[in-house]
């Protein structure tokens, strides 16, 4: 039998969470770069600059990760002379930030620690890393030995930041409830996979009991216990499945419609992934034939603000033929409960509008 190494995720959260950092950085080294985006980094860094003076771990560098993740980021970060010199990278932001890190990490045999600022995406905890093209349009898949050795999640910062990051987050949260079931429907299916699949309702049950009060908290920067299991369900559960099934089934239709949605600039430049994956959920779900949980959802997507239509894109019909043609086109719908073709994600796109229409 071959050898499997699954990782859960080792995180730390609370509002003071960084006083934890020196001490669980110490054993790897005493010599850090500082990568992440730039509001992230303005937000964050300086807090966890001050814990680290205080042990004399030297800061050698703090770095733009470039704007995209894209491989040819983590190319450029690969030659900085701090990067190289470094025995731990930092990473700082949103899930961009982290892939382009775990890229670099990964290929240079580097310790990565995490500083998630937005609850968007389970990117800070998980190996897989989603690759972009500079141009914005998804390139590949990319996958670290093991996650982040260590995230700290300061629930204070994400409830400062910006709602529309965690707004997505539900989004992209709710997927990991569907695809990972849809995908591995009638599969014989070994420990890892049944655990992760197991799981993954909690990625759509505390959602749905706590993601209207946790984002009106986020709205108004103040952390709560109904915000940090929203958090939690973002980053840690959805980050627990991904990291236990096996790729076949860790999307499907939700993240094969985002995809082709990026291939319109007016699209990728104006909306997160969260949010068109949300959308893509609501089409996997009419797809699938699941009415009670498709009136589930839309009960809260209304509550919310999520998008049921492909028109919130500001797409017309015509244009969503490239959509379906790119989304067809990606590995994530090669398994699936039954077979997804071109004809079947126009139809069911179809009768998602007259259904939100009707109801």
């Amino acid at each position: 039998m071959e050898n499997k190494n699954v990782f859960l995720p080792s995180y730390s959260i609370g509002e003071n969470v960084y006083a934890e950092v020196a001490k669980l950085c110490m054993p790897y080294g005493k010599k850090v770069v500082f990568i992440g985006g730039k509001t992230a980094l303005e937000k964050a860094s300086h807090l966890v600059k001050k814990e680290l003076d205080k042990v004399g771990i030297e800061i050698l560098a703090t770095l733009w990760y470039g704007g995209e993740a894209a491989f040819e980021n983590s190319e450029k970060l690969k030659h900085e002379k701090a990067v190289q010199d470094a025995d731990v990278i930092f990473a700082f932001g949103g899930g961009k930030a982290m892939d382009t890190c775990k890229v670099l990490t990964g290929q240079m045999g580097k310790t990565l620690f995490t500083f998630p600022t937005i609850a968007s995406t389970c990117a800070c905890v998980t190996s897989v890393c989603a690759m972009y093209k500079v141009s914005g349009e998804f390139d590949s898949l990319y996958w670290r030995t093991r996650p982040a050795e260590h995230t700290f999640i300061n629930t204070k910062i994400i409830a400062e930041a910006p709602d529309k990051y965690l707004w997505a987050g539900i989004g992209d949260t709710l997927a990991k409830a569907y695809e990972p079931e849809f995908s591995a429907r009638g599969k014989e299916l070994n420990y890892y996979n049944s655990v992760g699949i197991t799981l993954s309702k909690l990625c759509s049950e505390p959602l749905l009991k706590y993601g209207y009060k946790g984002l009106e908290d986020c709205k108004n920067n103040k952390v709560s216990s109904e915000l940090e299991e929203v958090i939690l369900s973002i980053i840690v559960n959805t980050g627990i499945v991904s990291n236990h099934v096996i790729n076949d089934y860790n999307s499907c239709v939700a993240h094969a419609l985002c995809y082709g949605l990026t291939i319109y600039p007016k699209v990728e430049h104006k909306h997160l992934h969260g949010e068109m994956v949300s959308y893509g959920v609501l089409v996997q779900t009419m797809l699938d034939n699941k009415l009670e949980e498709l009136n589930k959802l839309l009960k809260f997507y209304r509550q919310i603000n999520l998008p049921t239509s492909y028109k919130c894109f500001g797409l017309s019909w015509e244009e969503m033929s490239g959509v379906f043609e790119k989304a067809y086109s990606v590995n994530d719908v090669r398994v699936a409960a039954f077979e997804v073709t071109v004809e079947k994600l126009s139809k069911a796109v179809q009768s998602l509008e007259e259904y939100v229409t009707r109801n």
